[in-house]
């Protein structure tokens, strides 16, 4: 079990978008969420289950773009706080 615990934390999913690079780990903690990128410095994480930051961290227009191309934004109307 431990085993396949360590395996499954090990699959990284890496996108890139807008500037920005977004990555999540396969069994990471609750929230389901993604971590924010600019180039190799950290901004912080994203909460997809909430739609707001993890952190403290403002989602200007190119962010908010480039989190609702990956599909980790609702559109506008859609229910999100986009």
């Amino acid at each position: 079990m431990i085993l396949f615990q360590l395996v499954t934390l090990n699959r990284v999913v890496k996108k890139r978008a807008g500037g920005y690079i977004f990555i999540s780990w396969a069994g990471d903690h609750l929230p389901l969420h993604v971590h924010v990128f600019r180039g190799e410095t950290a901004i912080g994480r994203w909460d997809i289950e909430h739609q707001r930051p993890m952190d403290d961290f403002r989602v200007g227009r190119r962010l908010a773009a480039a989190l609702r191309h990956l599909g980790y934004l609702e559109e506008e109307g859609d229910g999100g706080q986009g």
